[in-house]
């Protein structure tokens, strides 16, 4: 800004004021302004005034090496702007300041702290004073002021300053924080820090709105009138949020109410309000079809909030889906992550349609893929009451889950104290509410990756539920844990309607108490002894099968069984198992190469029995609970243990020897084969690193107990080794060779990588003196390329394995699988994977003879008759050919590689805004017919389109940021698998 310009501005709207008081100036005046002072001579006054201004017009001539120097010789700072240090010489130098503001509506505002700064105008007028010292200044001309919290640009801009209003028009641009808005009006109020822009169009990045009114309502809020937001940044954007008011917080949390969401204009559904935040939200809605569900349509909406204090939720997720031939389904999750408090909560209910699957012929391949699976909800009901005629009709059952996960923490660094409490509680109504209303396809929306799969279609039956609660506290040394547990179980009774859980063992209570304290230090190695004590108090619960209640009154023929009783829990018996030791342990460092670490303890341990009142006296239960009894008596003694490693070698490689040893002192009953030997044993391993990323292992254990002379025959020495282990896995990096790896992809400084990856155990029977078992890995892994047709390779990995077992090999496992994440071009891609397993493993091996497999195989009876199975030899090359239906229907259908799971997707990204077009097939056998008892195999599969609007979020962090913590997440240290160490810089 011009000097002369800020100097008239300065004349025109405030200094004139307080100068004209000052100095008593008795020039020409502007109507209204107040008399001036006279009690001073006339002269005296003019002569002040002159030097003033000649001093004044003298240092703003001054440069600024000029006015350094000035302020260097009168030994005053020479920091901040020019304007700065400027008022600052002429504050030295005895120049009254003279352009302080005047208006008497100001002054209650904080003198250093401004209500608004002109920072540039080309013009300006005083276009009314009056006795009230107030006056309109109305600037002309590209004009920018400084606001307390932003900044305001115009074409015309009017200050009031007895309204403390500011008027804004033609080009508007008003900047405050992240909120960037343009206009055609502006009106500001800069007492209460509030203002209004008309017909707007503004940015909070990332998001951008357009409507009639923008107002500021105060530091933290904005508020939108009859307009749209969206995160798309095109011109015309794609996709919009209309609404009729939306409010914006400063923390990047936005309320709206009525609104429609639109694509091209066109509305897609309504919400009567929206919430979305910095946490972020997603909506997600799914149709399509599946063989056994009929049409079916998936909708769900997650919704964070920012946690209001230490205990609310800061996220849900509701779901509603439809299923045509099995019902309604109404989910809701909430959860919350914190330092102190983490909690789960997931709760549904399902309007379940019951459903049989029609035996009968099927062609999986027919209908275009999509099978060809009967389904009826026509299903038998029962009997009519006190009749024999079948109740044929629809069935709908009301199911229920609740699962309830929380975890609470305390931690108090200066009385090293530190405490831990969980509880997990699950109940479901019935077992298969996660089979049928579970799963889905969606993507998951989380820094590991905005593409792979969180829920995918896929059995899943609840057969057993867990309800436990912990409290763990640790104090110094000493660490006290109290659990209780129990363990459900899904029994299918009879009738029907009585199936349900029903506790299997319950843990009441188990407490555990461990102290490990420093004693000493070792002479010479300088390593320290601890002191560990333990001490163990367990009560347990065992049950068996449900049984029925029975009749108070007997029927005239004496039968107390009542068919319409319910079933309750059978406690076989109450266990208890007491345990306490005490004992040292330290290490030794022999150089560089050896290093020994022995332990020795000395405990005691008791375990008991004991049946519940009232059981029965038959003699089968006397019989077992003696068994049971002297079995527990055997295991209650006192006892000396020891366990010592022995390390040899270095990394390069090594030899490991850990050494067991348990002896039993005065039993309580006494063992006649064991004795005092309840453990006696080496176990032996061989290991190599040298090259990292490779593990090299042979392992194998040796039994030294002594059996009295009762145990007959006596193990040989061969027969004492356990299973020999052969461990060769790794990871070849394609891109760096053998080199040192890096810990994460962010220090490699690169986003790519090709690999292969591979793991192979070989299992020797050394008692029998010959192989057993092999078990190989291998994939190929890459991602992160970009290449001339394909804009980017996400991901792309193509695997088998082959378990492989010696002299049956007619039972191996083969199993191939690929999975991929392709982008085509910037909104175009697929992802897809792959399951495939040898459904019948004897037809790629010479052993195909149906009577040699039936009968020396399966029954190992030379005399079993034959059955009816596919023994034609095939291979994978010939299985993979015949797959493709070159060689006709009939050889498809009888390959033995058959696909257990498949899913491709087409994937079209609009910004934010997902679509998806899927198919998905899944290999199931279950339970057929009217009565359960056929067995139906069959491809469950699905057919659907997604929308998804998953990552839209408020305030999210810059691409960058979630760039480099997804690559830091994308791939680990193949075998490091909880390896801990610091990370280094770049």
């Amino acid at each position: 800004m011009r000097p002369w310009i800020r100097n008239c501005l300065i004349l025109l709207f405030l200094p004139s004021l307080a100068l004209a008081q000052q100095t008593g100036d008795s020039g020409p005046r502007v109507p209204g302004l107040p008399e001036a002072t006279a009690t001073e001579d006339d002269t005296q006054r003019s002569v002040v005034k002159t030097r003033n201004r000649l001093l004044g017009r003298s240092i703003e001539i001054l440069s600024e090496r000029e006015v350094d120097e000035q302020l260097e010789n009168l030994g005053l700072s020479r920091e901040g702007s020019i304007y700065t240090r400027r008022k600052r010489l002429k504050a030295a130098l005895g120049e009254k300041e003279d352009t302080k503001p005047d208006f008497s509506a100001l002054a209650e505002t904080n003198k250093k702290e401004l209500p608004m700064v002109i920072e540039n105008a080309a013009e300006g007028e005083l276009m009314r004073v009056d006795k009230t010292k107030g006056g309109v200044l109305v600037l002309r001309g590209r004009v920018r002021l400084k606001l307390r919290t932003g900044a305001l640009e115009a074409e015309t801009i009017s200050v009031d300053s007895d309204r403390q209003e500011i008027y804004a028009e033609g080009g508007i641009k008003f900047e405050d924080g992240r909120a960037k808005v343009t206009g055609d009006k502006f009106i500001y109020d800069y007492k209460l820090d509030k203002g209004v822009v008309y017909n707007t169009k503004g940015t909070m990045s990332p998001a951008y709105f357009v409507g009639e009114k923008f107002k500021k309502l105060d530091d933290k809020r904005y508020m939108l009138e009859m307009g749209y937001f969206t995160s798309c940044n095109a011109e015309k954007p794609h996709y919009s949020f209309k609404v009729d008011k939306v409010t914006i917080y400063d923390d990047k949390t936005i309320i709206g109410s009525n609104v429609r969401f639109q694509v091209g204009g066109t509305t897609v559904f309504w919400l009567p309000f929206f919430y979305n935040n910095n946490l972020g939200n997603g909506w997600n809605t799914q149709m399509g079809k599946n063989n056994t569900q009929g049409l079916f349509m998936q909708n769900s909406f997650q919704w964070s909030v920012l946690p209001g204090n230490s205990w609310s939720p800061m996220g849900y997720k509701f779901r509603a889906d439809f299923y045509e031939m099995t019902g309604q389904a109404f989910q809701m999750e909430m959860w919350r992550q914190s330092a102190n408090l983490n909690y789960q909560i997931d709760v549904g209910y399902a309007n379940h349609k019951a459903y049989q699957i029609v035996p009968g012929y099927q062609n999986r391949f027919a209908n275009y893929g999509l099978g060809t699976t009967g389904v009826t909800n026509e299903i038998d009901k029962g009997d009519y009451y006190g009749t024999n005629i079948p109740n044929i009709g629809v069935d709908k059952d009301p199911w229920w889950k609740g699962r309830i996960f929380l975890n609470s923490k305390m931690n108090n660094t200066e009385k090293d104290v530190t405490r831990n409490i969980s509880i997990q509680y699950e109940n479901y109504t019935n077992r298969l509410f996660e089979y049928e209303y579970g799963n889905r396809y969606q993507p998951n929306n989380s820094l590991q990756s905005l593409y792979t799969y969180r829920d995918v279609r896929f059995g899943y039956v609840r057969n057993s539920l867990e309800w436990k609660a912990d409290y763990t506290e640790n104090r110094g040394d000493l660490s006290v844990n109290v659990n209780m547990k129990r363990n459900m179980l899904f029994y299918n009774l009879t009738p029907l309607g009585k199936s349900g859980y029903f506790p299997t063992v319950d843990v009441l209570p188990s407490t555990t108490i461990k102290n490990s304290s420093e004693v000493t230090r070792l002479p010479y190695f300088e390593t320290p002894v601890y002191w560990d004590t333990y001490l163990t108090n367990t009560l347990l619960r065992f049950y068996g099968v449900p049984v029925q209640e029975k009749l108070k009154i007997p029927t005239p023929d004496g039968n107390y069984n009542d068919p319409n009783g319910d079933y309750k829990d059978n406690l076989l018996r109450t266990q208890s198992f007491l345990q306490g030791e005490t004992g040292f342990r330290t290490s030794m460092n022999f150089g560089s190469y050896i290093s020994l670490a022995p332990a020795v303890y000395y405990g005691a341990k008791k375990q008991s029995a004991q049946l519940p009142a009232g059981t029965a006296s038959s003699s089968t239960v006397n019989t077992n609970f003696t068994s049971l009894e002297r079995s527990l008596a055997r295991d209650s003694y006192q006892y000396f243990r020891t366990n010592t490693n022995l390390r040899v070698g270095a990394p390069i490689l090594f030899f490991n020897a850990t050494y067991r040893k348990l002896e039993a002192e005065k039993p309580e009953l006494q063992d006649p084969i064991l004795m005092k030997n309840r453990q006696h044993e080496v176990e032996l391993s061989l290991e190599s690193y040298a090259l990292e990323n490779f593990e090299i292992s042979l392992r194998t254990i040796r039994d030294l107990r002594n059996f009295s002379d009762q145990y007959q025959p006596q193990p040989t020495n061969k027969e004492r080794w356990y299973f020999t282990v052969f461990r060769f896995a790794g990871y070849i990096d394609f891109l760096e060779g053998f080199s040192k790896r890096k810990r994460s992809l962010l220090e490699r400084k690169r986003s790519f990588y090709s690999g292969i990856f591979f793991n192979n155990d070989f299992v020797y029977h050394t008692p029998l003196g010959r192989p057993l078992s092999n078990n190989l890995t291998v994939s190929y892994k890459m991602g992160g390329f970009r290449l001339p047709f394909l804009r980017y390779i996400r991901e792309l990995e193509v695997g088998t394995t082959w378990y492989h077992i010696y002299y049956a090999s007619m039972v191996d496992n083969y199993r191939i699988y690929a999975k991929a994440s392709i982008d085509i071009t910037r909104e175009l891609g697929f992802e897809a994977e792959i399951d495939s397993r040898v459904t019948e493993p004897w037809r790629y091996t010479n052993q195909t003879d149906n009577y040699y497999y039936q009968r020396y195989i399966v029954n190992q009876d030379p005399t079993a008759p034959f059955t009816s199975m596919n023994m034609t030899s095939t291979s994978l090359g010939q299985d993979l050919i015949n797959g493709t239906g070159l060689n006709g229907t009939q050889a498809r259908q009888n390959t033995a590689l058959n696909i257990n799971r498949v899913m491709g997707t087409i994937k079209y990204n609009l910004h934010t805004m997902n679509f998806r077009l899927g198919l998905s097939s899944d290999l199931r056998s279950v339970p057929g017919g009217t009565t359960g008892a056929s067995q139906v195999t069959f491809y469950d599969q699905s057919i659907f389109f997604s929308i998804s609007l998953t990552d839209f979020s408020l305030g999210q962090e810059d691409a960058s940021q979630l760039t480099r913590m997804r690559l830091y997440r994308f791939k680990k240290r193949p075998l490091k698998a909880g390896y801990v160490e610091g990370v280094e810089s770049q």
